[in-house]
């Protein structure tokens, strides 16, 4: 059985009884009673829920919104970030070169209406995590999710070529097309071999050397969290990342889905890991740390060991380190993956085809080849 649960009819819905759809129902509570803009102030969506039999999804529904967070804009994805990366790194005279393409490029999506999408079972996180879902689901869901939003691209983001490999496998049978959307680094025991213990032991005892230990957060924790994250994801990355509210923090301390500690030096915290555990998997979409530490502190170090110590504990989760500081990520045994957005498009117009059809070859084609030569 697929339905979807609208905004209006949450109110009187009743989620099946079962610890997977209770969670996800009281996640996406905020989200509709508030509006997404209460939680994550640069994401503007609408909240739907998707029920597959006793599975429940939250589901997210745009039209345009091209200033959102890259949690619901293929466009920020795409086109916002690449832009942003130009004027970080620094190409010098070459982008006269590139500026005026990218914004020919920004103006075709746009006019494909690139940000008119469905993305089911999205979390608004960094990394989403699925349960098991088989092969039947996924085709009655599409062909649900089709006929709910006729004119809409409908998508899966973040499913890995490893611990999703069925489904994205799955996904593709049923007519979806894959698009590269960035490179994850996985840590799997198997594949931690000696050099990279050498280091998770040092990292290990640099915690029990200065003293670290972990805590569970609490409400009272929430201006710290709120402050960490925004010094690491926000001031010195990219504030295209989702951007989180002090009543975000507050709603998911009382979420199942959620474990969040806190890392503390004596009475003091000194940074935050947010662990999003769902379907046998695990990531940390909130993490950060004093923006007045200093390398001498170890803080990025001690607060990563959270995978190793998962996997210390026998914990059967697929740990994701998410992307970014590849070279750190691969020295301690994680692996590299590409991550994609799986896209259904061939009920859309001929022209909205063509453009889709087109710009996943380019960034299959182009940019995948050129992240995994680099690293990123």
């Amino acid at each position: 059985m697929i339905r979807f649960i609208n905004p209006q009819q949450y109110a009187t819905y009743t989620p099946p009884a079962n610890p997977q759809a209770h969670a996800v129902y009281q996640y996406v509570e905020p989200f509709i009673e508030k509006g997404s803009r209460a939680l994550i102030s640069n994401v503007d969506t609408e909240v739907w829920l998707a029920q597959i039999d006793d599975i429940l999804l939250p589901v997210t529904k745009n039209i345009a919104q091209y200033e959102n967070s890259y949690v619901c804009s293929l466009y920020t994805h795409y086109i916002s970030y690449c832009k942003e990366e130009m004027n970080i790194v620094g190409i010098g005279g070459l982008k006269y070169l590139f500026a005026p393409l990218l914004g020919l490029l920004g103006w075709m999506a746009k006019r494909a209406q690139m940000n008119k999408v469905v993305i089911l079972n999205n979390f608004m996180l960094s990394t989403n995590l699925y349960v098991p879902i088989s092969k039947m689901q996924y085709q009655e869901l599409v062909w649900a999710a089709q006929k709910q939003f006729p004119g809409f691209l409908i998508a899966f983001r973040s499913i890995n070529e490893d611990y999703n490999a069925t489904a994205l496998a799955d996904l593709i049978s049923l007519g979806g097309h894959k698009i590269a959307s960035r490179r994850v680094y996985l840590l799997k025991s198997e594949n931690i071999r000696s050099c990279a213990k050498k280091l998770l032991r040092k990292d290990e005892n640099t915690k029990q050397a200065k003293n670290y230990c972990w805590a569970n957060a609490s409400l009272a924790d929430v201006p710290d969290i709120n402050q960490f994250y925004e010094a690491l994801y926000l001031k010195k990355y990219s504030r295209l990342n989702p951007q989180f509210t002090q009543l975000f923090y507050r709603h998911i301390l009382q979420n199942a889905l959620f474990q969040v500690r806190m890392l503390r030096q004596g009475a003091k915290n000194r940074g935050v890991c947010g662990l999003f555990v769902h379907g046998g998997g695990a990531t940390a979409p909130i993490f950060g740390y004093a923006s007045n530490s200093t390398t001498q502190d170890a803080l990025y170090r001690v607060l990563s060991l959270w995978g190793w110590e998962m996997i210390q504990d026998k914990e059967p989760l697929n740990i994701n380190f998410s992307s970014g500081v590849s070279l750190f990520k691969r020295a301690r045994g994680a692996v590299g993956r590409t991550e994609y957005t799986v896209l259904f498009y061939n009920h859309l117009s001929i022209g909205r085809r063509w453009f889709w059809k087109w710009f996943t070859g380019f960034i299959n084609r182009v940019a995948l080849p050129i992240m995994i030569w680099k690293r990123y």
